[in-house]
């Protein structure tokens, strides 16, 4: 991406006009031209803002970025922060203490830089812009200089000689409005001016990157950069794991619990409780707890939103590794179990008791209050009834007993929060 071509845009301002022996003209301020970033592509296939092409860009560059571990660090001195980040300075206070790290203000005097998906999005700029050729420009500025203020025309073509040959030039007019100016002799000649335009050639999204130094400083370093969660899972590597009991605990403590028929479930919350499960849940081992958080976020991520806890920095990095279960809703239909199931093999979290749960509450949600098949009809299906396909439970993930308790963990957090 070093030999980026620059990516100028010709702006065009109708607007901005002189009244005189009522007609209007361009004035020289109508025209700008101005370098935005280098050029990366353009979607031309009309159906949104990125093409596969950004998508395979952006993608390419970042399974450069690689996983590191905490042997990893027991050999490095420094971190910095990039922008942007899904991760509290606690996380990171926690590798520091523990591996004895700086977290220093100059990339170049670190041996990891920790980055973000939303800081690259924010290096890329997609803009709804025109290409077009200088030649054109200048004709149509030729054609209509009787518009425009003596001198533009020679203004514009001195605008245009500073654009590189090998540039990608864009152009970009906005709307003019002829109603008042709809008593001027000029009106129709002007319109069609901007018009001409406006209407030569199609726009499109073109992608670009605003700062090509900062992106190659990047790229000459991508063995340094590491990714924002690969950090808050090697800074949670040493919490509490949950567990099934745990994960229960958890279940209650956010408002879940079965109703007096012992059938469906009911939401009761109790703020403190809440924040005091989100805390819990943010702390723990992130990695081996995947499972059970994956259905703690998916079933129960509307009832912690009200929580204060859900908007700390803590959290969020949290809600960023889960967001694709988060998304997940209408549990009144089959395609939101099947979503579940899905993303739960994707990430080796599929575990004969998330089947268990997930068949439940779909038994519950879909079978029971949709469709009305309980105990009470004559047929006989149950949670046990809805099975798997086979070739899904080989994808299974074999649980390895884990001991620990959610008292401890409630205990910590209360230990570490005394005055």
């Amino acid at each position: 991406m070093k030999d980026l071509k620059q990516l100028w845009v010709i702006k065009i301002h109708p607007e901005n006009v002189k009244e005189e022996n009522n007609n209007i003209y361009m004035n020289e301020k109508s025209v700008e031209v101005k370098q935005v970033g280098h050029f990366i592509n353009e979607n031309t296939d009309g159906y949104g803002k990125y093409t596969m092409g950004s998508k395979n860009t952006i993608k390419t560059i970042m399974n450069q970025i690689k996983t590191i571990t905490s042997d990893d660090l027991k050999n490095a001195k420094a971190l910095y922060r990039f922008p942007n980040l899904n991760l509290s300075r606690d996380k990171v206070k926690i590798l520091q203490e523990k591996f004895d790290l700086k977290l220093k203000r100059d990339f170049d005097e670190t041996d990891y830089g920790i980055v973000s998906e939303k800081y690259f999005d924010k290096l890329f700029t997609s803009t709804y812009l025109k290409k077009v050729d200088i030649a054109d420009i200048r004709a149509w500025a030729n054609t209509y200089k009787d518009c425009m203020e003596p001198g533009v025309e020679d203004t514009i073509n001195a605008r245009l000689d500073i654009i590189p040959e090998d540039a990608h030039i864009t152009c970009d007019c906005d709307w003019f409005s002829s109603y008042r100016y709809d008593k001027t002799t000029n009106i129709n000649r002007y319109s069609k001016m901007i018009n001409s335009v406006r209407g030569n050639g199609s726009s499109t999204y073109h992608y670009y990157i605003e700062s090509l130094d900062q992106w190659n400083n990047i790229q000459n370093n991508i063995d340094k950069l590491v990714w924002d969660n690969n950090i808050n899972d090697l800074a949670t590597e040493d919490s509490e794991i949950l567990t099934k009991e745990m994960y229960l605990q958890l279940k209650t403590m956010l408002g879940w619990s079965k109703n007096e028929n012992g059938t469906g479930y009911i939401m009761s919350q109790d703020t403190e409780n809440v924040n005091l499960a989100l805390a819990i849940i943010a702390n723990c081992n992130i990695k081996e707890s995947h499972t059970y958080l994956a259905m703690l976020f998916s079933f129960l991520s509307d009832a912690m939103k009200d929580s204060s806890v859900w908007t700390t920095v803590n959290f969020k990095s949290m809600r960023k590794k889960f967001e694709n279960y988060i998304q997940i809703n209408d549990w009144n239909w089959c395609h939101s179990y099947n979503r579940l199931v899905e993303e739960l093999i994707i990430n080796n979290a599929l575990t004969e008791y998330a089947w268990k749960e997930i068949s439940e509450k779909m038994y519950q949600d879909v079978l029971s209050s949709q469709m009305g098949i309980d105990g009470k009809n004559v047929f006989s299906i149950s949670p046990e009834s809805i099975q798997l396909k086979p070739e899904l439970k080989e994808k299974m993930k074999i649980e390895e007993p884990v001991l620990d308790d959610l008292e401890a963990m409630v205990d910590m957090h209360n230990e570490s929060h005394k005055l």
